[in-house]
């Protein structure tokens, strides 16, 4: 370096810069050993991607591009979801410029529309991927399903406030919307220069907006019966329901905050013991009332077998519910629903109740030991575990649209927690990463 005296380095040894070295290694030899995202390919490896396989139209000896490998996209998004990347187009950037996902990918990125439709599609092959994977931990004795947590997390969802309308406002809505479409079969092409692959996308584009705003109507028609037939007749009438017309699904609901959006509420069953989620369902209920048969169905789905013990919160289950799930062997760890009240007024809230069947009259003289209470205070800690992980990993909102693709969307992240967690449980690693038919 030339001595300037206008330089500040002037006179000083520094290390030589180099940009033209030539490194002659491959992204396989770049990647450390023991880089996480070797042990999401290895598990990747493992699935059975059939299914997926049947779908795909590029074969042999026919003309036509080449499909993208779906192992290797799902392999992307697993680890996307790990990291916290959630868009499509970043993704497409980092299967670019970051290690990790060049090693994925095999330098080979695809585009963000690929990715995209592949994040919002496949529910039942990510539900199965999650069933035999539990399935392999259950038949080792790995997991035991003893004792299952059941909480629940309200997530605000892709659509504003400002999308909520009321009937009248949504069939204006859905008036224009289906003008304009029918104006963009009139003309093929919109402007000179506009291609038909282009014409065509402005179409179905009006399409989605015509069928999400007759979506929104059907939808506040519902709430509104809903709401008519909840209502007293000593009551005055209740208010107009609405609905949105970017997410017909979401319902208004308050959050930890106080705060009301358009949200989701997502419900999440994890095993207590291994701290790994064997269900997950999204619902746009805005309470938790009632919910709690569906989940133990639903944990019966995922992993052939019903959980022996159930820790929920207050208000999860009516009497009738309690009793059902003591009826079949699952006792239920879940305080009365008016348990402060009672305390208050000097009241025993597990004294048995006038009418109670004896399943329902066992639970309540169960939670009033100190045993229950015991193991009832388990349930805490994992179900704000689980939520405070997903949060860490930057999902604090839906950014899919509609009640089934949310279900997707929670279901990625129940199979990336579930992966974090094996990851730092030397105990349960032996066999996370072996295929069900192992």
């Amino acid at each position: 370096m030339d001595d300037n005296p206008l330089d500040p380095a002037a006179g000083l040894r520094l290390r030589p810069l180099c940009r033209d070295r030539i490194l002659a290694a491959s992204p396989d030899q770049l990647l450390p050993p023991e880089h996480p995202v070797r042990a999401v390919a290895t598990f990747v490896a493992a699935l059975d991607f059939t299914s997926l396989f049947e779908r795909i139209d590029a074969r042999s000896g026919a003309p036509g591009a080449p499909a993208y490998d779906p192992r290797v996209l799902f392999a992307l998004w697993l680890f996307a979801t790990i990291e916290g990347v959630y868009s499509a187009r970043d993704l497409q950037r980092r299967c670019r410029e970051d290690l990790p996902f060049v090693w994925l990918c095999g330098q080979d990125a695809p585009n963000y529309h690929t990715l995209a439709s592949f994040f919002s599609a496949n529910a039942e092959f990510l539900h199965r991927v999650l069933a035999d994977h539990l399935e392999v931990l259950l038949e080792h004795r790995l997991v035991a399903l003893h004792e299952v947590t059941i909480d629940g997390r309200k997530m605000p969802a892709n659509a504003s406030k400002q999308s909520l309308h009321r009937e009248p406002t949504l069939n204006r809505h859905r008036q224009r919307a289906e003008e304009h479409l029918a104006r963009l079969h009139e003309q093929r092409q919109r402007a000179a220069g506009e291609t038909a692959r282009q014409a065509a996308a402005r179409r179905r584009a009006a399409a989605e907006r015509a069928g999400r705003l007759a979506a929104a109507v059907a939808r506040v028609k519902e709430r509104q019966a809903e709401r008519a037939e909840r209502n007293r007749k000593d009551e005055p009438p209740p208010s107009e329901a609405r609905a949105s017309e970017t997410d017909p699904d979401v319902r208004k609901m308050k959050l930890s905050h106080g705060g009301y959006v358009p949200a989701y509420n997502t419900q999440t069953a994890t095993d207590t013991a291994s701290g790994l989620i064997v269900a997950v369902v999204v619902t746009a209920a805005g309470s938790d009332g009632g919910l709690l048969p569906d989940l133990v169905d639903r944990v019966e789905d995922v992993t052939g077998r019903r959980p022996q013990r159930l820790l929920a919160d207050a208000g999860y289950a009516n009497s009738d519910d309690v009793r059902r799930l003591e009826e079949s062997h699952v006792e239920v760890y879940m305080p009365t629903a008016k348990e402060r009240q009672e305390l208050k007024a000097g009241k025993d809230p597990y004294a048995p109740k006038k009418g109670d069947p004896p399943a329902v009259a066992c639970w309540r003289a169960r939670m009033g030991t100190a045993e229950a209470q015991a193991v009832y205070r388990r349930r805490a800690p994992v179900a704000e575990g689980v939520h405070a992980r997903q949060s860490n990993r930057g999902w604090k909102r839906y950014r899919l649209r509609g009640l089934a693709k949310a279900g997707i969307e929670a279901l990625w992240q129940a199979l990336a927690h579930n992966l974090c967690v094996l990851a730092t449980r030397s105990w349960l690693q032996p066999l996370a990463l072996r295929p069900a038919t192992a």
